[in-house]
């Protein structure tokens, strides 16, 4: 198995990441059982299955994740976000291009932020590469920086935080109750009594109805195909519309 998963992986290109079978001997994501011996014995530890190790090795930067672990939503819309980030950064990568990565980093701006502040400065700090390297060290840093990004899940009080930053692109064309509409609805979901989706709804709207252009580009909105959101979704996240 170690020969053909190696076999297998080396010949493939353009991947953007892996979503493989939980608890499978060859395939669980950390969840494998290993036996004391070959016959009749106890489970002493869970680790990733041979196939699934020969991925983390070989493809240390590109998502993974089982089955299992996707009937979560959060875990699945984290997932979906990191996937379609990393397959739309593989494009910048493949045009070389410094233009390119400005604006991938411009309109993931809002998304990244959700995700982690610091590490969104630090990616900022890699594409105004005061140190003049060059591009293709430059997008090699870029990739690490973003796979850093994406180690964990985003938290509902890093969505307020960034729910609250695009709200300020709004506030002085807005009315009073206006304002006190959308708080009451962002301290809603702060206790957890609505889904994100009800706050972004909001805030979407306003994007087209001041025509705000920037805001419009940004993934934060809509960081994977609306096509992958589900019915059983649409009061846990992300809207379907």
């Amino acid at each position: 198995m170690n020969k053909f998963s190696l076999e297998f992986l080396s010949r493939l290109t353009d991947v953007d990441g892996f979503l493989l079978k939980n608890r499978s001997p060859t395939c669980g994501v950390g969840d494998a059982k290993v036996y004391a011996r070959i016959e009749k014995s106890p489970v002493v530890r869970t680790a990733s299955g041979l196939f699934a190790k020969q991925v983390e090795t070989l493809f240390p930067l590109k998502p993974l994740e089982d089955e299992g672990r996707l009937r979560n939503f959060l875990l699945r819309e984290h997932y979906f976000t990191h996937l379609f980030t990393i397959a739309d950064f593989r494009l910048v990568k493949q045009k070389q291009s410094m233009k390119e990565l400005v604006l991938f980093h411009s309109k993931n701006k809002y998304l990244f932020m959700a995700y982690d502040q610091s590490k969104v400065k630090r990616l900022g700090r890699i594409v105004a590469n005061k140190e003049h390297v060059s591009v293709d060290s430059l997008l090699t840093n870029y990739e690490q920086a973003l796979h850093d990004l994406f180690l964990t899940p985003v938290r509902s009080m890093s969505h307020i935080n960034v729910c609250e930053h695009v709200y300020g692109y709004f506030s002085k064309h807005l009315t009073k109750p206006e304002k006190n509409h959308f708080f009451q609805v962002l301290d809603q979901y702060r206790n957890q009594k609505i889904p994100l989706s009800s706050v972004l709804g909001i805030l979407h709207s306003w994007c087209h109805r001041f025509e705000n252009q920037y805001l419009l580009k940004q993934t934060y909105f809509e960081p994977y195909p609306v096509e992958l959101v589900a019915i059983s979704d649409s009061g846990k996240g992300r809207a379907l519309t």
